[in-house]
């Protein structure tokens, strides 16, 4: 190997930090802005010569693998967790040029605790499967929001608000205006929510129909197509 290096990547930098094998001269610097075009024209300095750099699994790193990949240059993953530990317990300052050193010094060293880095079709099911949790998570937050509203005026908790019969009850109800446009602003929330939902988990649905290891989860008790792909 010609070079090795660690980089640090943030939104508005690259920290870079890198050591010449042969001379032992070490170059640190930054990328700005973190972009793919300004990424890619600095990496056309390692043309021909056998480079890897490692940079941790956060917000980014997709675009730096892909583009360290695309540059010839090896790519390596780590988990920021088991990364942050290696520092050790002496305390000094935290800087993006010192986390830079640290992962170029890890990977050198071979003591990189390193992630997989998964095929841009596992990335993107990851995707969707990441926005169905977020709109999940809203609708149930409208829905918290409806069984506060009732409770405050009186009305015992019911299940299964959504049902059909459940929501002819809540429009029986004899609510203060204030309330009344209060859950009928969450019901349509909830209503828009399960629209957007529907062509994300058609595709996550046929990602598991498709997958054998999905496949193979689904054989267990309690667990469908969903689940699988989260799993």
């Amino acid at each position: 190997m010609d070079i090795i290096g660690g980089l640090d990547v943030h939104r508005k930098q690259i920290t870079f930090d890198y050591v010449g094998m042969e001379t032992g001269e070490v170059k640190t610097g930054q990328i700005r802005p973190a972009t793919r075009e300004n990424l890619r024209r600095w990496l056309s300095r390692f043309e021909g010569r056998e480079a890897a750099f490692a940079l941790e699994a956060t917000t980014g790193w997709r675009f730096v693998v892909e583009e360290l990949e695309k540059a010839g240059v090896e790519p390596h993953l780590a988990e920021p967790a088991e990364t942050r530990t290696l520092r050790g317990k002496k305390k000094r300052a935290k800087t993006d040029r010192l986390d830079a050193k640290h992962l170029r010094e890890l990977l050198y060293q071979g003591r990189l605790p390193e992630s997989w880095i998964p095929p841009s079709h596992i990335q993107d099911v990851r995707t969707l499967v990441r926005r169905r949790k977020s709109l999940v998570d809203e609708r149930t937050a409208f829905l918290q929001r409806i069984h506060a509203q009732l409770f405050h005026h009186g009305y015992p908790q019911e299940r299964n608000l959504l049902s059909k019969e459940r929501r002819a009850w809540l429009e029986e109800l004899e609510l203060p205006e204030a309330a009344r446009k209060s859950i009928d602003l969450c019901l349509r929330m909830i209503d828009h929510i399960n629209e957007e939902l529907k062509p994300i988990e058609g595709a996550i649905r046929s990602f598991a129909r498709h997958q054998s290891g999905c496949k193979a989860l689904m054989g267990h008790y309690g667990i469908g197509e969903l689940t699988s792909v989260a799993m």
